[in-house]
């Protein structure tokens, strides 16, 4: 067993064009990925103040207690008050982008936004935030004018309702998802380790699957051997990589180390089984194979966001049962559970996804490679 390993080691590592697919490219591609936006993945996409501007129209005491109100917003990080000289140059910074809204303040408290997104509607909440409590205050000092100074007491402790963080939480970019899915991809990548090991391994197809084929040794040996040297091998190319992810670009894949390395070898298993499988099942030629090869791990990587982010979300949309099979959406998404969602039950089922498909794929790559037999050679 150990000659057999040390032999089919070094007879994998001599093959520098299947070395280059499964180790080097994606590394390269990893590379190309933190030039483009590796910045934003190690830091936190959200905003915790968002940057307004206030305008007086008229002084009275309804303003000051909008002042009141709008700097206990910025104290509790909800807002960042910006202070501009004039009502057009504040119009000017909200046109152009510099802040989110414009509050003026005056007997009423309003606001002006240019743009409908998430910054704005937390900027109507203020507002309606505002809105209510004036509201409340003037009806208590109708109904119940003794109460007023315990309720004013009570609303200016204010405190913000809703917190914006992962349910691990931490916050976190979804510029992460292309790094989830690369990984995913090299994980794929041991098709083509499993489309070479079962072409070296035919007698019809190759020297060296000839002289192989009549060797005193076991087939059942050969074929273990062969597995476990492939795995090996996809296996430490993807920690590397994921070394390289982690350590050399400084992002976080999340903390539980043991979860990755599991979610890793699961991967590994399938995309080997998967080459083996392909690699056994025709009599193709091996240019043909290889073709066959990069469109089995693009097409998967694709639908998992590896080219497109929001692929992942629209798949799920519109056909959720091709992201449970799709081994690369599959793999992605327990690299999502260990690093943002911190949901143990949904890793398990990807696990449990993981295992099944490695299963039958160990199963199919076995009986194929067992069962050839050949009048002569």
């Amino acid at each position: 067993m150990r000659h057999l390993f040390i032999y089919r080691l070094k007879q994998t590592l001599r093959d520098r064009s299947i070395l280059f697919w499964t180790i080097a490219f994606p590394m390269i591609l990893g590379t190309f990925f933190f030039m483009a936006f590796g910045d934003l993945a190690k830091h936190d996409e959200i905003a915790t103040e968002i940057p307004i501007a206030m305008v007086v129209r008229a002084q009275s005491a309804q303003t000051e207690t909008q002042k009141a109100f709008l700097a206990e917003m910025e104290k509790e990080k909800l807002v960042s008050i910006k202070s501009y000289s004039t009502e057009k140059i504040a119009e000017e910074k909200l046109e152009d982008g510099k802040i989110s809204g414009l509050f003026y303040l005056n007997q009423d408290l309003s606001l002006t936004v240019t743009k409908s997104d998430l910054n704005a509607s937390i900027l109507k909440l203020i507002l309606d935030s505002y809105n209510k409590n004036v509201a409340m205050i003037s009806d208590i000092a109708k109904e119940h004018p003794e109460k007023l100074p315990a309720a004013i007491a009570t609303m200016s402790d204010l405190k913000p309702a809703v917190k914006a963080v992962a349910p691990n939480g931490k916050t976190t970019s979804s510029f992460l998802q292309y790094f989830f899915a690369l990984i995913a991809y090299a994980c794929l990548s041991g098709v083509f380790l499993g489309v070479n090991n079962s072409f070296e391994t035919q007698a019809n197809l190759s020297a060296l699957g000839a002289r192989r084929s009549i060797s005193p040794t076991p087939k059942l040996t050969l074929i273990l051997v062969d597995f476990i040297v492939i795995l090996m091998v996809d296996f430490i190319s993807v920690l590397l990589l994921t070394l390289y992810i982690t350590k050399g670009f400084g992002i976080s894949l999340g903390d539980n180390l043991f979860g990755i390395i599991v979610t890793v070898l699961m991967g590994c298993v399938i995309g080997v089984s998967l080459g083996i499988v392909l690699g056994a099942s025709n009599k193709a030629s091996i240019n043909l194979k290889m073709g066959l090869t990069v469109a089995l791990t693009l097409v998967p990587s694709f639908l998992a966001g590896l080219m497109f982010q929001n692929m992942g979300i629209i798949v799920e949309k519109y056909c959720p049962l091709l992201n449970r099979i799709n081994p690369a959406a599959v793999l992605s998404d327990a690299f999502y559970c260990l690093s943002v969602y911190d949901n143990p039950a949904r890793y398990t089922r990807d696990m449990w996804t993981l295992a099944i498909m490695s299963v039958i794929c160990i199963a199919i790559a076995f009986s194929l490679l067992r069962r050839e037999r050949y009048d002569s050679i």
